[in-house]
């Protein structure tokens, strides 16, 4: 690529479509899979600031999207320890296939990486020690490119290419690491707005969809985390709550993620075994969502989506009171959720949230009375 698509006075070859940005920053996905340094890529995304390109991401080797929700369907005339079994058989065979295609494709970047710098340096970037990144770090002399490769064993490869120097040690924009915090909250704040409907809502709170991936509680983060300034990234987050190829978050370190995010971000964290609506109407005043940790059921979750339609061209619908012996409930072990809760309307006595779902990335709502009695965890970022 040559200066001028650097400086944006060309654009990207290709097909490329938005995707939630960071601060002043802008981010692009490109709509196809080319290959870059002679190995098939798997995700490619682009940061542009002002008019020019930033940063490039090509992502070669992700656990999370080759694992996806693990099949764990029981084969017909199996016992359960049978059943146990093949589970335990799949899952190997899914292992041995991604360590393979982790190491060929390792590998293969080294061997046209070191053609360009035989002695790359090493680099961190992450203020929090779990978060905290490692690349090698190669200069392309001929163009002018830092090229930063991270390898999180067994689990994610990806290279990030910039023009010039890196100079950025925090997962916070350079433009949020010059504010200061009386600042930041001021910025916040003006994201907060009341509209026709009579509800208080957060602006700027982007879906971030995690695809057919057990990554609602991760990508509920990213969200949030994006909001709050940090370049942060699902597949990152997934490698630092130490998440294990299984298909699934089972033995992940989820809490410790959350507080470590909210702390690279220079803010702080209430973590609350309940929901309290006082606690997340002050954060949501000033300009901070909250993420909910809840009990999923699709008939609650078809009747918020007809509702929340409904009352957004303008009709009057309203929820009854709910039944608690119709609501999902640990007690029944329903699904546990992870929503991003950026409104509310006290006149209707309603939450308005976000998912991690693609197709659902309008606004939803839902009673205040079912989000306290379904809720799990709550986690309310503030100063």
């Amino acid at each position: 690529m040559g200066a001028a698509v650097w400086n944006g006075s060309e654009p990207l070859p290709g097909d490329w479509e938005e995707e939630a940005g960071v601060a002043t920053t802008r981010a692009t996905y490109l709509m196809a899979r080319p290959k870059v340094f002679g190995v098939d890529a798997l995700f490619v995304r682009a940061l542009h600031r002002e008019e020019g390109l930033e940063e490039l991401q090509i992502t070669f080797a992700d656990a999370g999207s080759f694992f996806g929700y693990l099949d764990r369907s029981k084969p017909s005339g199996m016992s359960d320890e049978e059943a146990m079994q093949e589970l335990r058989k799949r899952l190997e065979v899914k292992r041995n296939e991604f360590t393979t295609l982790y190491n060929e494709t390792s590998e293969a970047l080294l061997s046209s990486l070191g053609k360009i710098d035989r002695k790359p340096k090493q680099s961190k970037r992450g203020r929090m020690r779990d978060l905290r990144a490692d690349f090698s770090e190669y200069r392309d002399k001929s163009s002018g490119l830092t090229i930063r490769l991270l390898q999180a064993t067994d689990r994610l490869i990806r290279v990030s290419i910039s023009k010039g120097e890196v100079k950025t040690k925090s997962w916070l924009d350079i433009t949020q690491e010059k504010l200061g915090a009386r600042e930041r909250l001021g910025l916040l704040e003006k994201n907060v707005s009341k509209n026709e409907h009579g509800d208080l809502i957060l602006d700027g709170v982007s879906v971030v969809p995690q695809g057919f991936r057990p990554y609602c509680g991760l990508n509920t983060l990213v969200m949030v985390a994006r909001y709050m300034g940090l370049h942060l990234d699902e597949d990152w987050l997934a490698v630092a709550g130490k998440f294990q190829n299984t298909g699934s978050s089972a033995g992940s370190d989820m809490l410790g993620l959350y507080s470590s995010v909210a702390k690279e971000a220079r803010f702080n964290l209430d973590r609350k075994s309940r929901y309290d609506h006082a606690t997340v109407r002050r954060s949501l005043r000033a300009g901070m969502p909250v993420i909910v940790w809840r009990r999923w059921d699709q008939a609650r979750d078809r009747l918020h989506s007809r509702i929340s339609s409904e009352v957004q061209r303008g009709g009057e619908s309203r929820f009854e009171r709910p039944d608690e012996d119709a609501l999902p409930s640990k007690k029944k072990r329903s699904p546990l959720h992870a929503s991003v809760i950026i409104g509310f309307n006290d006149e209707r006595k309603e939450v308005i949230f976000l998912e991690s779902w693609e197709e659902n990335a309008v606004p939803r709502r839902m009673p205040v009375s079912e989000m306290a009695f379904t809720a799990d965890l709550t986690f309310a970022f503030r100063p």
